[in-house]
């Protein structure tokens, strides 16, 4: 016998109410609803246990989503850490979420003294909290789930300019991004290797990383690169495993910028996880192409990225399995 278990995050894009003062959300109730719709009803079909959201807008947003789930979710964690737009990542489960922590100030181990978008301070904090939880998928099994969402590469210019003044600013400020989301990547390294040094507890990190599998920053969060599966090294406490590579390549993408196909979306496993990987897949047919213009998206009734989702058999019996609990909730 096997214990399933199936995860999805999916960033819903600026999960607004259309009353928000951010401006962010639909800009009238019907295309709200509308949206509200497409999420649900690809929840509900996928079915998974646990979904990680990245773009939820507020408290209000969040509950207009959950009812319409109906009972079949029933636990919920928002994180209380969003950005300055005031999204942020969140927690639906059809199990319960033990342990909820929000990461949201730069550790000490990570890097230090990195100049801020305007390169006057340095960092620190994330742009957007890290939410982290603890599934419990049967008694002694537990899973640590964290969700990201890390800086994008969208530049925001002095005065919220989306524009830059001449070639040395648009230089300038991209490599501002680069440094912010390169010490969020460093963070989330810290947080994972803490959870998962000395134990051997499942773990998954998944969100919106905004950039690819082979980036450097989504490299930093997964820790040393294995060599082989087949054989244990020193580096399998801490290493995770970006499922993008067991997506199919005709849906191995995440996200349409101008016409091009990103993976920015990821789910990474442990090795306690990765041997009971069942699929890993992107609902990439309704996601359509964009580009910088964000005012254009308010009407948009179905986020612009895809809904990423992994499902797993877990040997219900400890024996069977690649890893033993060692120690209780």
């Amino acid at each position: 016998m096997a214990i399933p278990f199936s995860i999805v995050t999916w960033n819903v894009e600026n999960l607004f109410r259309p009353d928000h003062p951010s401006g962010s959300g639909a800009r009238d109730e019907q295309t709200y609803q509308r949206k509200l719709a497409n999420l649900a009803r690809t929840i509900l079909a996928v079915a998974p246990d646990v979904v990680a959201l990245q773009e939820v807008g507020d408290e209000h947003a969040f509950d207009d989503l959950r009812r319409l789930l109906g009972n079949r979710y029933p636990y919920a964690r928002l994180s209380r850490l969003p950005d300055m737009r005031g999204i942020r990542v969140a927690f639906i489960s059809r199990l319960p979420l033990l342990q909820a922590r929000d990461v949201g100030e730069m550790p000490p181990e990570g890097l230090v003294n990195v100049p801020s978008g305007d390169g006057s301070r340095a960092i620190t904090s994330m742009g957007r909290g890290i939410l982290k939880t603890t599934v419990v998928l049967a008694p002694g099994l537990l899973v640590n789930v964290v969700n990201i969402h890390l800086k994008s590469k969208l530049v925001t210019y002095p005065g919220g300019r989306r524009f830059p003044l001449d070639e040395a600013e648009r230089a300038r400020y991209t490599g501002y991004a680069l440094l912010r989301r390169t010490a969020e990547a460093v963070a989330v390294r810290v947080l994972m290797n803490e959870l998962m040094t000395g134990n051997n507890e499942p773990a998954i990190l998944l969100g919106d990383f905004n950039d690819s599998p082979d980036a450097l920053t989504t490299q930093i969060t997964l820790g040393p690169e294995d060599r082989s599966l087949a054989h244990r090294d020193k580096f399998d406490d801490i290493r995770l495993y970006n499922l993008a590579d067991y997506i199919p390549g005709p849906r191995r993408f995440s996200r349409i910028y101008l016409k091009s196909r990103e993976m920015i979306d990821h789910i990474a496993v442990s090795h306690e996880l990765i041997f009971y990987l069942r699929q890993a897949d992107s609902i990439v047919e309704p996601i359509e192409s964009i580009d910088s213009d964000v005012s254009s998206r308010r009407d948009a009734v179905y986020p612009d990225h895809a809904a990423v989702f992994a499902r797993f058999e877990i040997p219900d019996e400890e024996a069977d399995r690649h890893f033993s609990i060692t120690r209780p909730l």
